[in-house]
């Protein structure tokens, strides 16, 4: 009776939580199978407090701040970057705890975390040993608790890898379509949203080769010299001036407009957050949302690696090369990115001993690194570059004399700047055909500037080298996804006729 009283309310209390995680939708208004997986997904939670305690009124009262701790997460992602926890966020955990910085929790390796945790460790023991007798018998409790707890982890552990319907989870999928956490949550709430959503990334990624547009071929013609093709994916670069958002001026990135074939705003898929997302949307050359449940982390098991941008220009002839100065297992780069096309990925290794600006490696390295490679290399070349400068966080210490997260921030975008200068002016140096693309993979988290970006757009430009002289263009305003083919058109621009 007690336990039947104590699961009822939890689950009541459970659902009001539930309804509260932003964005806020009409609970009466959700779909049944919403419903349906939201009490599956509840009473999983209260099985896996009650499984080994056999204690109702502390699995009701432990399950319940679980929740609500989940909730306010949720809710603290949801109004810094516009999108609520979704079940890849919990991939991030060892990454989290491997580089905290990163995501502002250095306090989860601070002593008095720990202790906190002991803390907590110890009311629970308190509770169980003095408050709350178990439902069964103090002799053979185990007995009973072990297996109990193990058939609930073996449901988890279900969930997670073992064979489900392929009805269940082609259903699952098609309802989460397209993808966005923020109308998941909004229709069926969070916890559904979690469930359903690990459920329906059970069905395969389909084949996305098929939905790519073939872009033209690329020809390389030894006589006319062997081109480079540069691109650069700038940590949290918006021109703020041109955002209407701060007065600073960025002379090199207005020159670079100025002789480009493209330029403009362009529509990135994130917004302050999940750089992979950017990354993988320009290389693949295609919308986020071909890539079903598999866009909120595309790189965690890439089944089917689309045709890039990469695969392209290396089976022309280029040798490719991703540059990002970090740890190149964050994100699984170090798995994802020769599926992507990339035969040499230069690390955070290869920059040991270069002075930091900040936390990270400065942008002006990378420059320096990527046209010393052009240099002593006559072969065509694509580099692909993902800078780590400007990323947060923007706190007090970080660079000396500056306290203030925009005047940090402001101090690294002139650096960005100062890269683009040195890149064009090197390429022009080097006297080969040459395209070079630049672009903000997401805005900032800075509420200092926005809360939020009134425009999640960031910036753009692609330039084109031919013999001696940049090429002319326009302003257009693009997606992050066209900037492949306008790289390839660029290129053949640069290079002459190509064959279609």
């Amino acid at each position: 009776m007690l336990f039947a009283a104590s699961f009822l309310l939890y689950l009541a209390l459970a659902l009001l939580i539930d309804s509260h995680a932003a964005p806020r939708g009409r609970f009466l208004a959700r779909p049944l199978w919403g419903h349906v997986v939201s009490v599956f997904a509840l009473s999983l939670l209260f099985a896996a407090w009650f499984a080994p305690s056999f204690r109702p009124v502390f699995a009701t009262g432990a399950a319940l701040i679980t929740l609500g701790i989940i909730v306010l997460i949720s809710d603290h992602k949801y109004d810094h970057v516009q999108e609520p926890l979704n079940f890849m966020d919990f991939t991030l955990v060892p990454q989290i705890w491997r580089h905290p910085q990163l995501y502002q929790a250095t306090f989860l390796q601070h002593p008095a975390s720990l202790l906190g945790v002991a803390g907590i460790g110890g009311v629970i023991v308190g509770w169980c040993q003095f408050v709350e007798p178990s439902l069964l018998a103090d002799v053979g409790h185990w007995q009973w608790a072990a297996p109990t707890s193990a058939g609930v982890a073996v449901i988890v552990a279900w969930c997670v890898a073992g064979p489900l319907p392929r009805t269940l989870t082609a259903a699952l999928h098609r309802r989460l379509i397209p993808v966005d956490s923020a109308r998941h949550v909004s229709e069926v709430g969070l916890a559904a949203s979690l469930v359903a959503g690990l459920l329906g990334w059970r069905r395969p990624m389909v084949d996305a080769r098929s939905s790519l547009p073939a872009p033209p071929s690329v020809s390389i013609e030894s006589a006319a010299g062997a081109p480079v093709v540069i691109a650069v994916q700038s940590e949290s670069f918006v021109d703020l001036h041109g955002a209407g958002l701060h007065d600073v001026r960025l002379p090199a990135l207005d020159e670079a407009r100025s002789h480009a074939v493209a330029h403009g705003r362009v529509k990135v898929p994130v917004q302050g957050a999940w750089t992979l997302r950017s990354e993988f949307v320009f290389l693949a050359g295609q919308p986020l949302e071909q890539f079903g449940l598999d866009a909120l982390h595309p790189y965690l098991r890439l089944l089917v690696p689309p045709c890039t941008l990469a695969h392209r220009l290396r089976d022309a002839g280029f040798a490719t090369t991703f540059v990002h100065p970090f740890d190149l297992d964050f994100f699984n780069r170090r798995m994802a990115m020769p599926k992507l096309g990339f035969d040499r990925l230069l690390g955070d290794e290869d920059f040991a001993g270069i002075p930091r600006d900040g936390y990270y490696v400065p942008d002006a390295a990378l420059a320096d690194r990527v046209l010393s490679m052009a240099s002593d290399d006559p072969q065509p070349m694509f580099c692909m570059i993902a800078t780590m400068e400007n990323h947060n966080p923007w706190e007090r210490g970080r660079i000396e004399g500056l306290e203030s997260p925009v005047e940090q921030y402001v101090h690294h975008l002139r650096n960005a700047d100062r890269m683009i200068g040195n890149l064009v002016e090197g390429i022009e140096h080097l006297g080969r055909p040459a395209v070079l693309a630049f672009y903000g993979d997401h805005v900032p988290t800075m509420p200092d500037l926005a809360d939020p970006f009134p425009d999640p757009r960031t910036d753009y430009f692609v330039m084109g080298r031919r013999n001696g002289a940049w090429l002319s263009g326009q302003r257009r305003d693009c997606a992050l996804h066209e900037l492949a083919n306008v790289i390839l058109t660029t290129l053949a621009q640069v290079r002459g006729p190509v064959a279609q």
